[in-house]
């Protein structure tokens, strides 16, 4: 009897660790295993590449990220918005976000959550 729990604990483990797995890759939007190196993701940074034209600056805390891929599809959404400059640090876990106007921090943290990412504090510098 007592192999018989070993069993379904290792199961249960097993079956936990896959729902997790999928869960992840579902939040994504389907973006796959980043860290395979299968879907390298290219840097494409603002097209005002001045930083003192931006007066604005936050830290965003960026949860979830495995990878500089990770940290390149961050920069890439907040670049990819108007009068906004980022750049991601996956060992900080924190987005710099440089913008030209005052930025809503519900707004920031849409743009992490939009790329399959929790979000934590954010902050003024």
């Amino acid at each position: 009897m007592g192999a018989n729990i070993i069993n379904v604990a290792i199961v249960t483990v097993v079956f936990v660790a896959a729902l997790l797995v999928i869960r992840n890759y579902i939040a994504r939007g389907g973006k796959g295993d980043c860290c395979g190196g299968a879907d390298a993701v290219r840097s494409r940074g603002p097209r005002d590449k001045d930083a003192s034209h931006y007066p604005f600056a936050y830290d965003v805390v960026v949860k979830g990220m495995s990878c500089e891929n990770c940290a390149k599809r961050i920069a890439n959404a907040f670049n990819s918005r108007p009068d906004t400059m980022a750049k991601v640090s996956l060992a900080e876990g924190i987005a710099h976000v440089r913008t030209k106007q005052a930025a809503n921090q519900d707004d920031l943290r849409r743009v992490v959550r939009s790329e399959g990412y929790g979000v934590g504090a954010v902050s003024e510098r």
